[in-house]
């Protein structure tokens, strides 16, 4: 095929073998037309040994330490034509692979295409079989069966990698010019950026790789950054700040449009506040963070997280690193109803090196090497937990992040083709409710999994589907058929539990929590423990009578500082054991309080009411205490509302006064909210309770006008001769 003359611009790089082999597969590439400049660092003697007597490309010198920016726009310069490519030295082009890359240029607005790549970051990545790798011959035949496996594909990406990519000229011009990773966002706003399936190239990826000169630490950089995205989280921000203070050099917030007290609770912490903005895509917000983050290296924390570990440990594993590129920590998920129904612990590289990593997915980002895409792993560092309190299911609701996470999942399935894609929508889709369409995309993901990893990943959410839809025969066959594939039994054995319980054999389901470790991973890398099920253990005990080793069990929960059922069943499970909801209180340690707090709010209201109280015998004056009180105390009988109500404004929460709040909320009785209202009035001369006093009178019906004012004249009788005295 012919194609459009090209501008190619090739960014000298990798071992000299290397580069040898890149100059090698692109000559016998390109037409007579086409014109190379090969930009040749300074300090590379033995790359240009290689260059001599090639007569059909022009050689430009960078100046020593120039960066990939600095070398792909003095090539720009140096070039003329409309469409430019950027290769980077250690790669190895197929035979063909211009024809496919170019196609979509026909189209003027396609502004980018890039061709699938061997260790490249983003959609072009591929795969490539060791043996694919063994020789230039090998790889030769297998991108020609490739070719010939995917003509004729194309897909729209949101971005390509720094690798090899083709690009429009007046495009990238106007979109500000090359950058390290070059500049997609700002090219993505005026046209389409496509890969080109059937264009097969394999990168090296050396460690002498030209693109790796620039992502080094600064001389004199801090050891530990710590970077957060938020949005709206005043209500966890400030412990989350505090928790760090004694493990990172530096704190950078970068916020994506909040409206409460987020960005002032963050610098009065301390914090370096970057005020941005919101795409859609958490791996694009978090690497806008990274940018400002000045640390060799850095830890990735969410607002409603924790650090709980070992400060000073932390430092002198990170300190004496050695070649580790990053280091899993512990996430111990609070999780379930009310702060509780039971906990995960996932092991994930939370802190990495900084400049050679980048945050990779629009949802369910991965950290990965800016370059190759490979994903960044090392040791896990035991003395490093995050405590997340963020999936509770009152915080999921307030937040809205079960349908943030399937609209970001269905994005990101637009954005990216592939087994990860696919994995990210299964997993929003369950977590959204969402499960006839988990099933579907789940049974669709092992249709095309070829890793072993994969397969189970969609065994267990189609497992989780099954259950979730009482289809207790299907889930039994796909527990089964993942049994036969899990390296760990307990990958099988958090379903199966849930499965016996579902089909009430609690025996056998108190069987297999009994034998699963105090703590494991399963094959994806996810906590299992006893601690994991307690919730459920609870409940078996429960259901076989058997009360007192079921409030044992709970109480032994509490005393670790988890809360693994809700508050409603806490009481019915102590209460049969001659118990009070009082021991909770008791029990749970301060640092495990307000995991309880933050969905205590859902449970009845004589209940929340109840452990309210006996929370705030054991630490009175709490504030998030009183915070909670002020939600619950609008639902309680009116004696109560006015205890809360006056220990809010002894502790200055005036404006959360839960009498205003009982006056005003139509669900109570007519009755209800006008002596809320007059109480407020008379105790605290409140003149914010005079429209609502007013309100509330006007609905009481007549034949309770009299009943009314004469409760009124012992709770209120100012306020109540101030009525008469009106009415007269």
């Amino acid at each position: 095929m012919t194609h459009i003359p090209v501008s190619v611009i090739v960014a000298a790089g990798g071992s000299a073998d290397d580069f040898h082999a890149c100059l090698l597969s692109l000559r016998a590439s390109l037409g007579l037309r086409d014109e190379v400049v090969c930009v040749l660092p300074s300090d590379r003697a033995d790359l240009r040994a290689e260059l001599r007597g090639e007569q059909w490309l022009k050689v430009i010198e960078s100046p020593a330490g120039a960066g990939a920016a600095e070398r792909w726009a003095a090539g720009v310069d140096a070039t003329r034509h409309p469409i430019i490519i950027l290769v980077d030295g250690d790669v190895v082009l197929s035979a063909h692979w211009l024809d496919p890359v170019l196609e979509p240029f026909g189209d003027p607005s396609v502004v980018a295409t890039g061709p699938r790549c061997h260790n490249s970051f983003g959609p072009q990545q591929a795969e490539l079989p060791k043996e694919a790798m063994a020789s230039a011959a090998a790889f030769k035949a297998f991108a020609r069966q490739w070719r010939q496996d995917h003509r004729g594909e194309f897909s729209d990406v949101d971005r390509l990698g720094p690798v090899c990519v083709a690009i429009r000229r007046d495009a990238l011009a106007i979109a500000g010019g090359p950058t390290a990773d070059l500049p997609w966002d700002g090219l993505a706003v005026q046209g389409r950026v496509t890969v080109a399936h059937a264009a097969l190239v394999a990168h090296v990826a050396s460690t002498d790789c030209g693109l790796r000169g620039e992502f080094t630490d600064e001389p004199g950089a801090p050891l530990i950054s710590a970077a957060l995205i938020v949005k709206d989280e005043a209500d966890v921000l400030a412990r989350s700040l505090d928790a760090l203070r004694d493990l990172v050099d530096e704190i950078v917030v970068y916020d994506t449009g909040s409206t409460d007290d987020t960005v002032a609770i963050a610098r009065a912490h301390g914090a370096r506040v970057v005020e941005g903005y919101w795409n859609e895509h958490f791996g694009d917000a978090r690497n806008r963070c990274l940018e400002h983050c000045r640390g060799t290296w850095a830890l990735w924390v969410d607002a409603d997280e924790i650090f709980t570990g070992d400060a000073k440990a932390v430092r002198a594993a990170v300190a004496a690193g050695g070649d580790a590129r990053a280091f899993f920590v512990t996430i111990d998920n609070q999780e379930g109803h009310e702060g509780g129904s039971g906990h995960s612990t996932i092991y994930f590289p939370r802190l990495f090196r900084r400049s050679p990593s980048r945050l990779y997915g629009r949802l369910h980002e991965q950290v990965v090497d800016r370059v190759t895409g490979t994903a960044m792993v090392g040791p896990q560092l035991t003395t490093a937990v995050l405590t997340h309190v963020g999936y509770t299911a009152l915080r999921r609701t307030v937040k809205s992040k079960a349908e943030r996470n399937l609209r970001l999942a269905e994005l990101a399935a637009e954005d990216v083709s592939g087994i990860t894609a696919i994995g990210n929508l299964a997993r929003a889709q369950i977590g959204s409710g969402h499960i006839e369409e988990a099933i579907e995309t789940s049974r669709r993901g092992l249709e095309q999994a070829k890793e072993n990893s994969h397969r189970v990943l969609f065994l267990k959410i189609l497992a989780d589907a099954y259950l979730a839809l009482k289809r207790l025969t299907e889930a039994n066959e796909t527990i089964e058929e993942l049994r036969r594939i899990a390296s760990t039994a307990f990958t099988v054995d958090e379903h199966e539990v849930k499965l016996r319980f579902a089909e009430g054999d609690y025996e056998r389901a108190l069987e297999i929590v009994a034998a699963l470790p105090e703590s494991g991973m399963n094959d994806l890398l996810y906590g299992v423990g006893k601690g994991r099920f307690a919730g459920l253990h609870i409940d078996a005990l429960s259901r076989l009578d058997r009360n007192q080793e079921a409030a044992e069990q709970l109480r032994r929960s509490l005393r670790e500082g988890r809360v693994p059922v809700p508050v409603a069943r806490m009481a019915q499970v102590l209460g049969a054991a001659d118990g009070s909801l009082a021991e909770v209180a008791e029990l749970l340690p301060r640092e495990g309080v307000r995991g309880l707090l933050f969905g205590i709010a859902e449970a009845p209201p004589e209940a929340a009411d109840e452990l309210l109280e006996a929370l705030w015998r054991r630490y009175p004056g709490e504030p998030t205490v009183l915070t909670v009180a002020a939600r619950v105390g609008r639902l309680v009988p009116l004696i109560r509302a006015m205890e809360w109500s006056a220990r809010l404004r002894q502790h200055g929460f005036a404006e959360r006064c839960t009498l205003l709040a009982l006056s005003g909320n139509s669900r109570r009785t007519p009755r209800e909210r006008t002596l809320a209202a007059a109480i407020a009035l008379e105790m605290f001369h409140d003149e914010a309770a005079l429209p609502l006093l007013n309100e509330a009178l006007a609905a009481v019906p007549d034949d309770q006008s009299a009943p009314v004012l004469e409760e009124m004249r012992v709770l209120a009788p100012k306020v109540s001769d101030s009525i008469e005295l009106a009415d007269a």
